[in-house]
């Protein structure tokens, strides 16, 4: 797949619009007859930045991804305790996980599998090396436990993070991301903060 850079400041300001339909209505549905009504926009000014839907849905894909890097990375900067950080960024997803149809994982996923091999990619690259950034700087300033391996503690967190994702195991008449979400880290963090650690966890909210 080619390289796609979203560049254009209107382009952008179009595409998040665009984002924030699909995570709301999913991407099967949605055409791009129903997309320039939603938006009040015409169908020129879609196809001036894409060719189809399929480029669309890309498009918006890259812009969450290119969001949510420059979010981690802000949060990073803080300089934060590594649970403080695991907690703000926390907070981060689970706005947008509030918001997102349970449609829009299987539309992905089945539908438009370059846009989740992206996505899939950027969890399994820069979100892992970041979750081991944060668990390697978490037991050397002794908030976490020393007696597990980072590199596969994060393998496990970051490839079991499309479980939250699952209607089957998760439905949607039962469950919402946000709180599935919020349990898989307090799972994670409690698996492995150390006594220090959990004085630390215990005082912050993940709700």
């Amino acid at each position: 797949m080619k390289e796609i850079e979203l560049t254009d400041p209107k382009e952008i300001a179009l595409i998040q619009r665009v984002y924030e339909v699909f995570l709301v209505e999913g991407m099967k549905r949605v055409t791009m007859d129903h997309m320039s009504k939603i938006l009040n926009v015409s169908k020129k000014t879609l196809y001036k930045y894409v060719k189809n839907r399929k480029e669309l849905v890309m498009k918006s894909t890259i812009f969450q991804v290119e969001r949510d890097t420059a979010k981690i990375i802000e949060i990073q900067n803080k300089e934060l305790n590594p649970i403080h950080e695991q907690h703000e960024l926390t907070l981060f997803f689970m706005e947008t996980l509030s918001k997102i149809n349970p449609i829009v994982h299987y539309d992905l996923e089945n539908y438009f599998p370059e846009a989740w091999k992206y996505l899939t990619d950027f969890f399994g690259g820069f979100c892992y090396r970041s979750i081991c950034e944060n668990l390697e700087r978490g037991q050397k300033e002794g908030v976490y436990r020393k007696d597990f391996n980072p590199a596969v503690v994060g393998r496990l967190y970051s490839s079991k993070i499309d479980v939250i994702f699952d209607g089957e195991l998760f439905p949607s008449t039962d469950f919402n991301f946000k709180d599935v979400y919020s349990e898989y880290v307090l799972y994670h963090l409690n698996a492995i903060v150390s006594e220090d650690g959990k004085k630390i966890l215990t005082e912050l909210d993940f709700k």
